[in-house]
């Protein structure tokens, strides 16, 4: 297949836009109406391409938003912080070199360093900023790290 019709084959023209592409007006168009849980949906690759457990989890705790509330019903308010919130998360990650878990390493052999500044993940029963702690749940058989103090 050419590369400029990439776009156009039916595995990658069902992928949702890229994180970093994404905007809050598009996401909340993605989000219309549905009620499975913001984290899984965020996970699924129709609604954002490439977006991994790790970083939703720590993009929803930066916006403030409770991992299982209904996705149609996150505000464009809320999607506005959780837009930038997701950039953020990415920018950092990429900067760190990734995140590092158990014995992973990149081609060239360096560790990512994001681990080291995660808020919630892999952070349970461990004190969040606010004064909450850090619970955990299983969503879609993936771990779900939140602080319900912050996040509603």
């Amino acid at each position: 297949m050419a590369t400029d019709a990439l776009d156009q084959w039916p595995t990658f023209a069902a992928l949702g836009p890229e994180p970093l592409d994404l905007d809050p007006a598009d996401l909340r168009r993605r989000l219309k109406d549905r009620k499975a849980a913001i984290k899984l949906l965020l996970l699924d690759q129709r609604i954002v391409a490439g977006l991994g457990n790790i970083y939703v989890c720590e993009a929803l705790y930066r916006a403030g938003i409770h991992p299982a509330r209904a996705g149609g019903s996150v505000s464009l308010e809320r999607l506005k912080r959780l837009v930038p919130a997701i950039h953020g998360v990415l920018a950092e990650a990429i900067a760190a070199g990734g995140s590092t878990l158990k014995d992973f390493a990149s081609p060239d052999g360096e560790l990512g360093y994001f681990s080291k500044s995660f808020s919630v993940y892999d952070r349970e029963g461990k004190a969040c900023t606010c004064g909450g702690t850090v619970k955990r749940v299983v969503q879609g058989g993936r771990s779900t790290f939140f602080c319900p103090r912050c996040q509603h």
